[in-house]
């Protein structure tokens, strides 16, 4: 998957999660979150930023629960961090 497309996705994503409520539970959203930055990770092995990212759990547990606001930081930040290498 190209950088444009990451982006895409991602700005897309953080654009119809701004009207939810920012600390509810957004778990459906983790597996998205993941694919995405293991295809940034695939495309600039070498970029600082990128190499620590690391997959958010899946495992369903309470423990592992992301919020809203969360998660559309760290789609945030995947679009920024992938935007300043074009």
């Amino acid at each position: 998957m190209n950088d444009a497309t990451i982006i895409r996705m991602a700005t897309e994503t953080i654009q119809h999660l701004r009207h939810a409520i920012p600390v509810s539970s957004c778990p459906y959203m983790v597996p998205s979150y993941n694919a995405l930055v293991s295809a940034a990770q695939a495309n600039h092995p070498d970029d600082t930023f990128l190499k620590v990212l690391t997959p958010l759990p899946t495992t369903g547990d309470d423990r592992d629960c992301i919020s809203i606001a969360e998660i559309t930081a760290l789609f945030a930040q995947l679009s920024v961090a992938l935007e300043s290498l074009a």
